[in-house]
């Protein structure tokens, strides 16, 4: 690639009562250094199926990887869904995220995830099946609690650090969601925080100590059953920490 310089300059003569004027035109090549690889959007995790009852709200969530801007849409039925009324997009850390908040019969069918750049386009989809409550006397058939994004089983950290536990359940509401710690129950205080909002269960240890080290459940609970998940916490001094990422010869002279 090249830019273009134009110079011009003009002479006249007194004696011959004339003049001339002359253009020079210089080409500069342009230099750029070498292009960051841009990729298409793929989608590394996919949608999966849901049966769900009337009044459940739906969470469908993905993931994709690809250059940004990365532009994401939905669709039910390749009809276009936008942001609003029963539904709420987002799109958070290349995660895009649908929520159907209250489900009805007519929320049923197959619902499709588009992404796209300047590299290409990918798509994902999974089947949803919203059904009747079905009563038998005074029974209603409810969905037990399913965990759909689990916790990290293990997670270790340094003291004084904001330990954060989070799990996403789906069931039928009135759901109830208990924290225990080595077995024990463990509720909100100075030490924990403790929420359960859109179907997100979260607890927070604050400035974690060695002693916070154990095994954490959560667990979700409704009229249809109950679900859990456990995470081990592994809490280690500052000190202690810093000795292990030490090499031999810095531990040596430190000693």
């Amino acid at each position: 690639m090249f830019y273009l310089n134009i110079c011009c300059y003009c002479s006249s003569s007194s004696s011959s009562s004339s003049s001339s004027c002359h253009r020079r035109l210089t080409f500069f090549p342009l230099c750029h250094g070498p292009a960051e690889p841009r990729y298409p959007p793929v989608f590394d995790r996919k949608l999966s199926p849901q049966e769900v009852t009337v009044g459940d709200s739906i969470e469908l969530e993905c993931h994709m990887t690809g250059s940004g801007p990365i532009k994401v849409t939905w669709s039910k039925d390749h009809k276009d869904i936008r942001s609003g009324g029963n539904y709420k997009i987002s799109c958070v850390e290349n995660t895009p995220h649908l929520t159907i908040l209250k489900a009805d019969k007519g929320d049923t069918g197959r619902y499709f995830c588009h992404a796209s750049n300047d590299m290409g386009k990918d798509s994902c989809s999974s089947n949803i099946t919203v059904k009747g409550i079905l009563t038998w006397g005074r029974f209603f058939r409810k969905n037990p609690p399913v965990f759909t994004k689990k916790p990290s089983e293990q997670i270790e950290d340094m003291e004084g650090k904001l330990v954060k536990i989070e799990g996403r359940v789906s069931g039928s509401q009135p759901m109830s969601v208990s924290w225990f710690k080595d077995s024990t129950e463990i509720h909100s205080s100075d030490k924990y925080d403790i929420s359960f909002k859109s179907n997100v269960a979260v607890l927070c240890i604050k400035s974690s100590q060695m002693s916070d080290s154990g095994r954490y459940s959560c667990q979700a609970s409704n009229e249809a059953g109950r679900a859990s998940c456990d995470v081990t916490v592994g809490i280690t001094g500052g000190r202690r920490c810093v000795e292990r990422h030490r090499t031999p010869e810095a531990r040596h002279k430190a000693q």
